[in-house]
């Protein structure tokens, strides 16, 4: 009969603040220390650290001592509003996480209640369920003391609700979506990569200017284009290109551990950063290809260059910057030999790889990135509305392409490009030709742009032949089914108009 009366109590005490504007909350305890940024663990004579914010856990970290910490919580009830008076349960969980070591009736503290662990709370489990008893007086926080294991990715998140015996929400607000009205959620941990890799070789951000040999020396191809579309200032000349720039952030505000010690940039032990590519032009005498102005290893055949970053190197200095952005990365920059050579076209990739101090870290990390590409200037022929074979085969006819070379030598290789097809393949230049003969011709066929470029459907096809272009015709005709032939005109609306055309424009 008591314990009924003491429930009914509990349902009044209920409805007196169920329509409550806000919820329970559930935030760290203690302040911060002096010397940490966010919050970090304590436990009964040590605080956790900050109202909002997360323990910043760095995800390369192994965690090794130690492996858990205790945080310090408190669940407070809205202003006004106590525990009901009679039994009420505070459950706690842990989302991508666990308990450290079994909870007692001592981990959650309420002043002016009694507190006994109901269920739950063992070593290595998530859940675990206190009951709260209350004389209904005063008794409107939950002080907890949690021993928690974070997870090894992404964040460690505790959860409490607060209900009575019978079930009924306490304290609810009656707007919170995320979680049930009587729930709140804080996370506790987060897992945030303190070491990234930046390689870049977006123009304006890490590559200064569209890199491209000229037609326009003797011998062709010899130097970079200086100019639009081309250089366009220092550190670049007709025989220097910078083609990106590669540096490694290091995120200081981060801990490498649960003992309070933060990340540090000397953290990067060393690094070995390996670029692929054409560099035939650059090997030899006079020619280099830089990083941080460090010069690098060529293999044998040319197509690789290595930097290494040893420790206390000048160039592990400079590659490595304390943030969570590079702000001034190292330059990659070929030059051209003394004796010049034709620069030929070519993507380059790179690899970095860093070591980390294996005592707090995974011992090393590898992040990959593409600088920019050097191109050769030609002469660029735009396509409109080809099909693939696929289509083609559908509607009967055939697109035909006939490329010619006025010129007593050879040109250079040629390149088509799809710009807008229909289907879903890659817009990057392939080869389609090694040159167009001195005097001669190559001839494209439907199949043989399927061939090289895929399934594109329908598109716009550019191609583009190293050669100037008063020695190039280009003409695109239609062959029918039936053998008739109709030539079909090239370019742009804008290369087609004439002048009054233009101005007929509104």
């Amino acid at each position: 009969m008591t314990k009924n009366i003491l429930l009914a109590a509990a349902a009044l005490s209920v409805m007196a603040f169920a329509g409550a504007a806000s919820a329970h909350t559930l935030t760290y305890r203690t302040a911060p220390s002096a010397n940490i940024n966010g919050s970090a663990p304590g436990g009964a004579n040590g605080g956790t650290g900050g109202a909002t914010s997360p323990y910043k856990l760095a995800v390369e970290s192994t965690v090794t001592t130690p492996t858990s910490a205790i945080f310090e919580l408190a669940a407070t009830l809205s202003a006004g509003s106590t525990f009901p008076s009679g039994n009420n349960f505070i459950q706690i969980d842990l989302n991508n996480g666990s308990f450290a070591s079994g909870l007692t009736s001592a981990t959650v503290a309420a002043p002016g209640c009694t507190v006994v662990l109901s269920s739950g709370g063992a070593s290595g489990s998530t859940t675990a369920r206190f009951l709260v008893s209350s004389a209904g007086a005063g008794c409107n926080i939950a002080n907890l003391d949690l021993p928690v294991t974070p997870g090894a990715t992404g964040s460690t998140v505790v959860t409490t609700t607060l209900t009575t015996e019978a079930g009924s929400p306490i304290d609810p607000d009656g707007t919170n979506t995320a979680t049930a009205p009587n729930q709140e959620q804080l996370a506790i941990v987060t897992r945030p990569s303190a070491f990234n890799a930046f390689i870049n070789g977006v123009i304006g951000q890490g590559a200064l200017a569209d890199t491209y040999a000229t037609l326009t020396v003797t011998p062709v191809y010899t130097t970079f284009k200086v100019g639009a579309p081309g250089h366009a200032g220092a550190p670049e000349t007709a025989t220097v290109g910078q083609l990106g720039t590669i540096g490694i952030a290091v995120d200081t505000t981060a801990y490498r551990d649960l003992a309070k010690n933060l990340v540090d940039a000397a953290d990067v032990q060393s690094a070995s950063i390996v670029t692929v590519g054409n560099f035939s032009a650059f090997n030899g005498t006079g020619g280099s290809a830089t990083l941080g102005g460090a010069p690098g290893t060529f293999n044998a055949a040319a197509s690789q260059v290595t930097h290494t970053a040893a420790s206390g190197s000048p160039l592990l200095g400079t590659l490595v910057e304390t943030g969570t952005t590079v702000t001034a990365p190292d330059a990659f920059i070929v030059t051209r030999e003394t004796t010049p050579v034709a620069i030929p076209t070519s993507d380059y990739r790179s690899t970095v790889t860093y070591q980390l101090n294996p005592t707090y870290y995974v011992e090393s990390e590898t992040a990959q990135g593409d600088l920019e590409r050097i191109g050769r200037d030609g002469t660029n022929v735009v396509f409109p509305w080809l099909n693939d074979e696929t289509v083609s085969g559908q509607s009967g006819t055939t697109n035909r392409i006939r490329l010619g070379n006025t010129s007593t030598a050879a040109t250079g290789p040629v390149y088509a490009e799809v710009l807008n097809q229909t289907g879903s393949v890659s817009r990057a230049p392939v080869q389609i030709a090694p040159s167009i003969p001195a005097n001669g011709e190559v001839r494209i066929t439907t199949a043989s742009l399927t061939a090289a470029l895929g399934a594109f459907g329908r598109g716009d096809v550019r191609i583009s032949v190293e050669a100037p272009p008063a020695n190039i015709t280009a003409r695109r005709y239609l062959q029918t089914a039936n053998g008739g032939i109709t030539e079909l005109s090239n370019g742009t609306v804008a290369s087609e108009q004439t002048p009054a055309d233009s101005a007929d424009v509104e």
